[in-house]
């Protein structure tokens, strides 16, 4: 079964009990300058945890870090940036595709609007690749490209027209019959290891075998339309090449239109920019779609029942966090949508825009008053 970049990171995202550290290294192809990064986000995240832990809890909890540093080989391994993620039960160590500026923060809460970033400008997509005697499902990104599972045709699936004419009548039934089966089989295949996830999946193969299966293909995000008639290996990063560039395409066009819902929301006036009101709103579960930028960190606390805020020139301390990333998770948590953008995409700039769901609690209650007027 495949598991997705979306359900791997889950646990991230949902994460908020406790110490969390979050650490962002930026990967310059220099392994000191790596390790130099790693030591000064060590020694921050010791000065936080000074005040809660004492010194054999801070050394446990840093231990993994402290022993990364000291045999740092695994960095050789990793071409693009790198995340860490640790809390009193969790260490994760991630390659980020994307740019990232390095930085430490311990909350009570990863900081994922990296992260967030990641999943929406790298969307994941399927390749299946059909060949005379086999088919192969193949999981890919911008940055990667994997063999996930193959399964073995039959031989009377690929037998030659030319051959299939010649049969009589019970014989070509029987072979059509068997053709059916296969087929219904590799979709079942499909399905199965697709249960939990089902990433745009494109057709690629010999040109009869993609017809047979297009037309009984019941996945229901497929393009149909095979990206390549032939598949071998010296055809994949063609094909890595021009799936690539149609999922960029997408990404690009998705935020657009985010963009422009914020724009057509503005002018029904559901569109909030106020910090207060739309932490306020995203606690109640208002907030139908954030937006927020991935350029600016406003320090603060948010109480998690009333939505009041508290902001603070800079990173207090261990309980601090950047109040927009709070809120991303906030909104997720309540089925929300959120895109992280740079300040310039953002309509006006701000750091912060939300659509709302529903009328302003202040509207509820002039409209309640304006109605009881109306009936007394």
């Amino acid at each position: 079964m495949i598991a997705s970049i979306k359900m791997t990171l889950k646990p991230l995202l949902e994460s908020d009990q406790g110490i969390h550290l979050t650490i962002y290294l930026d990967n310059r192809g220099d392994l000191i300058d790596l390790k130099n990064q790693l030591q000064e986000s060590i020694t921050k995240a010791s000065e936080w945890l000074d005040p809660v832990l004492n010194t054999e809890e801070r050394e446990k909890f840093l231990e993994p870090l402290s022993s990364l540093l000291e045999d740092a080989r695994i960095f050789k391994e990793l071409k693009g940036n790198i995340a860490i993620f640790r809390n009193q039960e969790y260490f994760r160590l991630l390659n980020i595709p994307i740019r990232v500026k390095a930085a430490c923060y311990v909350a009570t809460s990863f900081h994922v609007k990296p992260i967030l970033k990641w999943m929406q400008t790298d969307k994941e997509f399927l390749v299946l690749a059909l060949e005379k005697n086999a088919a192969s499902l193949y999981l890919g990104s911008q940055s990667t490209f994997k063999l996930v599972d193959s399964m073995l045709f039959p031989d009377t699936l690929n037998e030659e027209s030319s051959y299939t004419d010649r049969l009589n009548l019970s014989d070509f039934n029987a072979r059509l019959a068997k053709e059916k089966e296969t087929i219904a089989w590799l979709n079942l295949w499909l399905s199965q290891l697709t249960r939990n996830t089902k990433p745009k999946l494109f057709l690629s193969g010999e040109k009869s075998l993609v017809a047979k299966m297009s037309r009984r293909l019941r996945y229901t995000n497929a393009i149909k339309t095979p990206v390549i008639h032939i598949f071998s290996e010296h055809s994949v990063s063609v094909i890595c090449s021009s799936i690539r560039k149609i999922m960029k395409a997408e990404a690009k066009d998705h935020l657009e239109r985010y963009l422009f819902d914020f724009r057509v929301a503005e002018e029904s006036r559901k569109v909030r920019k106020d910090l207060f009101e739309i932490s306020k709103a995203a606690v109640q579960g208002r907030v139908r779609k954030l937006l927020v930028t991935d350029e600016l960190n406003i320090f603060g606390k948010i109480d998690p029942k009333t939505g009041s805020i508290e902001i603070h020139p800079f990173d207090l301390d261990h309980e601090d966090d950047d109040l927009l990333d709070d809120l991303a998770q906030i909104v997720l948590s309540h089925g929300g949508e959120v895109i992280v953008a740079s300040r310039d995409e953002i309509p006006k700039g701000g750091p912060i825009l939300a659509i709302l769901d529903g009328p302003r609690p202040d509207a509820e209650k002039t409209l309640s008053t304006q109605n009881k007027g109306q009936v007394l």
